[in-house]
C-alpha cells in the first residue's frame, strides 16, 4: 500500500477548514495532519512534530502570522518545504510575493476541488503549481532547467525586474526603452518561456535564478 501524502492547513476560518480536510481525504491517497488557524500556531505545530507534513496549504490572511509571515519562516526553518498558498487575493503582486518568499503553487478559494487535487500532486511530484498561468513546456522546464531558453540582454533587464513592485512602464524607464518596446520583450519572454502572465514570468525567473528568493 502506498504512503499517504501528508498534508498540514492553517486557515482561520473552521468551516474552511473543515472544508478542505474532506475534501483532500476524500481525493485518496492524502491526510490532514496538521490542522492549525493561524501562522504562529502552525509553526509551533511544525516544531513540536516528530513527522513533518509533505505539503502545507496556506491562506495569506490570518491573525497574529499571516499567510506572508509564516511562508518567511517556515522557509528559513525548512528551505525544502513545499508550501501551497490557497487565499482569495487573486492580486498579481500578492502572488509574485508569494513565490519569492518560496511558495510551491497558489489557488484561489474558488477552484474546483479537482484543480485542489491536481496542484497537491504536481507540487509533492515535481515542486511546483501554477495554475493555468504556465503551459505544459513551462512545467517541462521547470523539471530540466538545461533546457532554459537563451534571452537577449534586454529580455533578461526586464524578467529580472518583473518581481518587483514597477509597472510594465516603470520598468520600460528603468531599462531605458518604451512602452512598446517593453510590450514587445514581454511577448517575446512569454512565447520563449511558456507563461502568459507576469506571475509566470517570476516563477521563470526564480528557477533561472535570476530572481532572488527571500
Amino acid at each position: 500500500m502506498n504512503q499517504l501524502i501528508k498534508i498540514a492547513i492553517a486557515d482561520d476560518h473552521d468551516i474552511v477548514v473543515k472544508g478542505y480536510t474532506e475534501i483532500i481525504h476524500d481525493f485518496g491517497g492524502f491526510n490532514v495532519d496538521i490542522i492549525a488557524s493561524n501562522g504562529k500556531e502552525l509553526f509551533d505545530k511544525l516544531m513540536a512534530s516528530e513527522i513533518l507534513p509533505d505539503i502545507i496549504v496556506l491562506d495569506i490572511s490570518m491573525p497574529i502570522w499571516d499567510g506572508y509571515e509564516t511562508l518567511i519562516a517556515i522557509k528559513k526553518k525548512w528551505p525544502d518545504m513545499k508550501v501551497l498558498i490557497l487565499t482569495m487575493h487573486k492580486h498579481e503582486m500578492a502572488i509574485i510575493k508569494m513565490f519569492r518568499s518560496g511558495a510551491s503553487g497558489y489557488l484561489l478559494k474558488n477552484c474546483k476541488p479537482q484543480e485542489l487535487e491536481l496542484a497537491l500532486n504536481s507540487i509533492y511530484n515535481s515542486g511546483f503549481y501554477v495554475s493555468e498561468i504556465a503551459s505544459i513546456n513551462f512545467y517541462q522546464r521547470l523539471k530540466n532547467s538545461s533546457i532554459m531558453p537563451t534571452l537577449t540582454e534586454m529580455e533578461l533587464q526586464l524578467l529580472k525586474l518583473c518581481h518587483t513592485d514597477l509597472t510594465y512602464k516603470e520598468i520600460g524607464d528603468k531599462i531605458g526603452v518604451s512602452d512598446r518596446s517593453v510590450a514587445g520583450y514581454r511577448t517575446s519572454l512569454f512565447d520563449k518561456l511558456g507563461v502568459n502572465s507576469r506571475e509566470g514570468l517570476v516563477l521563470c525567473g526564480i528557477q533561472m535564478g535570476v530572481i532572488p528568493v527571500e
